[in-house]
């Protein structure tokens, strides 16, 4: 049941000020998607606790399990590009049912963005001795871009592909560093083992998971990010969660990179000069 049928099923229980919301949500769907639960509360004139109790009325969450909900609502009659591919689809239907998904996706990722999440991550990070990057598979690949994004600037990234080598670094992780874990689905049995010695040790966790608040990562997290869940039976290898999450550790990353941006820029500069002498004297 999508969520623009759940308000129009329930308007007629709806008290004054539920109504308020829900007619500015039906008539204003693009800007209740991107507002944060304060500013949903100054555009309809209520409270931060009235739109969680209209979001909890409808039967979710909080705010951002409905947003999800109501960001599905765009595509609803968009049935020809469906998410999986078939054997017959052409070169041509293919790119576009590729296209469809990515733009969906990404579109997904933004509106579940928590942005006072995504600050408070940004600083613990800046403040940390050392990154700790922890992810398997597709989340590897996530960890490898963002420890290179990281290291051109100067910063201390640990991540390894080798899960025993990498286990042999988090041995020594202390309270001054933190852990980036990466699971889509949260239940990746070396990344909480991760997680949970990292806890141990007092160390602040971020996390980038699907919304689930459920899962073991979204439990144990200091910080949570989260990419759009995928419901299909067919996660196209995995393509969607991997895109998600690079946008949120490219946000983490310009979010340190633009803090000092003088230094940022002398670091690139000294990276890119070294990499070009040494390819030059190849």
């Amino acid at each position: 049941m999508s969520c623009i049928y759940k308000i129009k099923q329930a308007s007629s229980s709806f008290t004054a000020t539920e109504k308020r919301i829900a007619d500015y949500i039906l008539n204003n769907r693009e800007q209740a998607l991107t507002f944060t639960t304060q500013r949903l509360a100054e555009e309809t004139g209520t409270s931060a606790a009235a739109t969680i109790r209209f979001a909890q009325k409808l039967g979710y969450k909080g705010i951002t399990a409905m947003k999800l909900d109501l960001a599905k609502d765009e595509d609803e009659s968009d049935e020809l590009f469906n998410v999986l591919i078939e054997k017959t689809d052409s070169v041509e239907v293919m790119v576009k049912k590729i296209q469809k998904i990515s733009e969906r996706n990404i579109q997904q990722t933004y509106k579940l963005l928590d942005i006072t999440n995504l600050k408070n991550a940004i600083d613990k990070v800046k403040h940390a001795k050392n990154i700790y990057l922890i992810g398997v598979g597709g989340s590897g690949i996530v960890c490898i871009d963002f420890m290179q994004k990281l290291t051109r600037i100067n910063r201390n990234v640990i991540y390894h592909e080798d899960f025993d080598v990498l286990l042999a670094r988090l041995a020594h992780i202390s309270k001054e560093d933190i852990l980036i874990a990466i699971s889509y689905s949260g239940e990746t049995q070396m990344v909480n083992l991760a997680v949970d010695y990292a806890k141990e040790n007092e160390v602040p966790v971020i996390a980038i998971t699907q919304y689930n608040v459920k899962s073991t990562l979204s439990k144990n997290a200091d910080i949570k990010l989260y990419t759009p869940i995928e419901e299909k039976e067919l996660r196209l290898g995995a393509i969607s969660s991997r895109n998600s999450a690079l946008v949120l550790t490219d946000l983490i990353y310009y979010g340190i990179a633009k803090e000092n941006f003088n230094e940022t820029k002398s670091a690139l500069t000294k990276t890119r000069s070294l990499i070009h002498k040494l390819k030059k004297n190849k």
